[in-house]
């Protein structure tokens, strides 16, 4: 079972950690849905932690239709993002592991221009596909679409306001995967009380969640 969990800071990341976390997803403002952390922020979180850290890369709150200035932004704080290099504890220098991005069209479908800008940027690192997912207009075509572009991961709830609600077009979703597309990461009302049904019904094995504390006995029962 690996978890991704959603933090604001150091000390959040810290407490994921040391509650089983598997992956840090580090974004501020999250009462927003998430925009992109300070460098300080991330410099931070990357000496402290020794589990992989992804930054949202999001400019503003609201819908995922961007403008071109809007997607330049982006862009570079991209590249600004991946040259970052942390000193950690051990004498080691830690990177930003991944960065999570998404962009959509007025109609709704994946806008392939944007996200292609946004991965040129990104400089070969892995990219995960945020819950703009869960707003698209087809979720299937946009899967196929994300999968052709070379994304490796789509964080979904299932098209749903939570995963429980979303479990049957998750399924769907992780079905599909296992012909080499993009791992489906469920998220969305994840806790440690409802992992193991969600599990069951969706078949998926990467989970993402903003809870803190409560994975650690939960996750080793697993392994």
């Amino acid at each position: 079972m690996f978890l991704e969990c959603c933090c604001q800071n150091v000390d959040d990341a810290r407490k994921a950690e040391a509650g089983g976390a598997s992956r840090i997803e580090l974004c501020e403002q999250l009462p927003l849905d998430g925009l992109t952390p300070s460098d300080e922020n991330i410099l931070m979180t990357l000496a402290t932690v020794s589990i992989p850290v992804n930054v949202l890369v999001r400019c503003r709150a609201g819908n995922f239709v961007y403008t071109d200035e809007e997607i330049d932004t982006m862009a570079c704080d991209i590249e600004r993002i991946c040259r970052l290099i942390a000193k950690a504890s051990d004498g080691n220098e830690r990177r930003v592991n991944a960065v999570v991005i998404g962009a959509l069209t007025t109609e709704g479908d994946v806008d392939i221009r944007a996200m292609r800008r946004l991965l040129d940027a990104a400089v070969m690192r892995p990219v995960t596909f945020h819950r703009a997912f869960d707003v698209c207009r087809d979720p299937l075509q946009s899967y196929d679409e994300i999968s052709a572009l070379g994304i490796c991961r789509i964080l979904t709830s299932g098209h749903a306001p939570s995963a429980w609600e979303g479990r049957e077009l998750l399924a769907e979703l992780v079905r599909k995967s296992q012909s080499a597309g993009p791992v489906v990461l469920v998220g969305g009302g994840v806790r440690p009380h409802n992992i193991d049904v969600l599990a069951e019904a969706t078949k998926a094995t990467e989970f993402h969640s903003s809870c803190l504390s409560g994975w650690k006995n939960s996750l080793e029962l697993k392994v």
